[in-house]
């Protein structure tokens, strides 16, 4: 009985040993520089491929999302740089400058293989340009994706229209309220979304899409709970003003950024984690 109450304790800290044995604050560093670096020039991309499909000014939504899920301190401490960001995607970019900015973008890309890997503990084997154009094709993929639910929440709202017309819900929403009502609930998903993608496609030893569920959950939760818990720190108890001077927010938002990269790996250590575990329970049964 006692075995069965302490096996969630030692599975715990399994998981923990495991991402301390596998440089996991290492890693969560490395991701958060690079996080930080491909941040804007991700944006731009973005930016510029609405701009040539003339939604533009929708783009404002993707700023305004992602300010929302940080913290009040890093969101104005990235507010400035990126508002300039935006206008000058919006002005366009020439091609050339177009590949660059998707060569950096999918730097950040890289960095993310590399922490995988590490956590799956596979080796990689595949040749540097297969790997940069996989990079680059994910960057495409993922702008291509946060240009779709934009369209879905300029879309969404004149579909419920027309469905309360026909079907009187009794609920009334216009253009401005349905996306504050599901923007939590979009928010979420492409997060989970998005790291579960990663987590299937990017290690050389690729799991399946159910093996990467447990890890994207897990990083579903503790982002939300790290950047509520961040948040409070920062409101009532952060000093880093006082030590850094008018470096308190950039320090911050570093932060900031290596927690979501040490919980990014967390999640990628779980699934690694169960994987083994799941193989050993395969090659117990077949002796």
């Amino acid at each position: 009985m006692t075995q069965y109450l302490l096996a969630p304790f030692r599975f715990l800290i399994d998981w923990l040993v495991r991402f301390i044995e596998d440089d996991g604050l290492a890693s969560a560093g490395y991701l958060a520089y690079l996080g930080l670096m491909s941040l804007l020039p991700f944006l731009v991309f973005v930016f510029t491929l609405l701009g040539l499909i003339g939604r533009a000014d929708e783009g404002a939504g993707i700023v305004d999302m992602m300010f929302r899920f940080m913290p009040t301190e890093v969101a104005l401490t990235l507010q400035e740089p990126v508002v300039q960001v935006v206008g000058t995607a919006s002005g366009g970019v020439l091609t050339l400058s177009l590949v660059v900015v998707l060569w950096i973008a999918a730097s950040g890309v890289e960095g993310i293989r590399t922490a995988l890997n590490r956590a799956y503990r596979a080796r990689e084997t595949r040749g540097y340009w297969r790997r940069r154009a996989n990079s680059s094709v994910l960057v495409i993929f993922f702008s291509g994706f946060i240009i779709i639910a934009i369209g879905c929440m300029v879309i969404g709202p004149l579909l419920w229209q027309q469905a309360e017309g026909y079907l009187d819900f009794g609920i009334s929403l216009g253009p401005s309220q349905f996306p504050e009502i599901i923007r939590f609930g979009a928010g979420g998903g492409a997060l989970f979304i998005a790291t579960a993608a990663l987590y299937h496609s990017l290690p050389n030893r690729q799991p399946s899409w159910i093996g990467v569920i447990p890890g994207a959950a897990a990083v579903f939760v503790m982002v939300a709970g790290a950047t509520s818990l961040y948040s409070v720190y920062l409101e009532h108890f952060a000093q880093y003003a006082a030590i850094y001077g008018s470096l308190g927010g950039i320090i911050s938002t570093l932060i900031f950024f290596y927690l979501l990269g040490a919980i990014f790996v967390l999640g990628a250590e779980l699934n690694g984690m169960l994987s083994e575990i799941y193989d050993e329970r395969k090659e117990g049964k077949q002796e």
